[in-house]
């Protein structure tokens, strides 16, 4: 399934259908979802999405992506207990759990963990975070200069316009990839599809900036970090503990509470 619309992380066992929703393709450093699954002591399957195929999120809008999702549920007939969303991935969390509620008894459970929506100054701490898992295959200086590169597209753009920053930072990132896969030894179809995953991830957020997830947020259960961007916003409930934004899915204060959250959604399913 992992070459369709969404990869199991867990399969079968007691309990219902969680979903969750974030974009893992850019080399990230930062713990994701496959990180807090082992920590959950919720039953039942749990899934991720999976992005689009490189290129083909070029003329997708936001709400393809939430249908593109949903379409796969349905198509499986499964019922959804819980959806899951972290950072900007809980743009999307919401309104899948909305579209899914229109072919249930029960609507799933919305659970976001520090939902963000979609802002260029996440996207260039992004880019910079990437260098970190090439540190063992570029140079020091080349790390360097993919740094600086980055900082060159800011000063020159700023903040304000994705459709230029984004190829701008995907096209460096390409870049070093691409020399860092010959160094592996990786054959040029290799290198273009992990070299793409930055511009899809571009994509990703495009696509995102076009949702409005805020009144649909207010019913949600948050759990949020000390780095949130959205302390003060309107949640149904606000769960805020000490932890670090890019480590949370490996924490298992977090794990503790969303497995909490899941059994209930299972309870009240049962």
């Amino acid at each position: 399934m992992k070459k369709n619309s969404w990869q199991i992380l867990r399969k079968g066992g007691q309990g219902g259908l969680t979903l969750t929703v974030d974009f893992t393709s850019t080399g990230r450093t930062q713990a994701c979802f496959r990180d807090l699954v082992p920590l959950l002591s919720a039953p039942g399957e749990i899934w991720e999405t999976v992005a689009p195929a490189a290129g083909a999120e070029d003329s997708m809008t936001g709400a393809d992506y939430v249908e593109r999702w949903a379409k796969a549920v349905r198509k499986r007939e499964r019922t959804v207990d819980t959806v899951i969303g972290y950072c900007a991935g809980a743009v999307f969390a919401a309104p899948l759990a909305t579209r899914l509620a229109e072919f249930q008894d029960t609507a799933p459970q919305l659970i976001l963990l520090d939902p963000e929506l979609p802002n260029i100054v996440g996207l260039y701490r992004d880019f910079h975070a990437a260098a970190d898992a090439l540190k063992t295959i570029l140079s020091p200086d080349e790390i360097t200069k993919f740094h600086a590169d980055g900082q060159a597209v800011q000063e020159r753009h700023g903040f304000e316009d994705l459709s230029l920053i984004g190829p701008a930072l995907a096209g460096i990132f390409r870049d070093a990839i691409d020399v860092a896969g010959q160094r592996l030894g990786l054959d040029e179809d290799v290198r273009g599809e992990l070299g793409g995953s930055f511009a899809s991830f571009v994509g990703y957020l495009r696509a995102a900036t076009e949702l409005d997830p805020v009144p649909l947020w207010a019913g949600a259960t948050a759990i949020t970090s000390s780095h949130s961007t959205q302390r003060g916003a309107e949640f149904a409930r606000d769960i805020r503990l000490d932890v670090d934004h890019d480590q949370m899915l490996r924490h298992p204060d977090v794990a503790a509470a969303v497995s909490e959250l899941m059994t209930g959604a299972l309870r009240m399913a049962g």
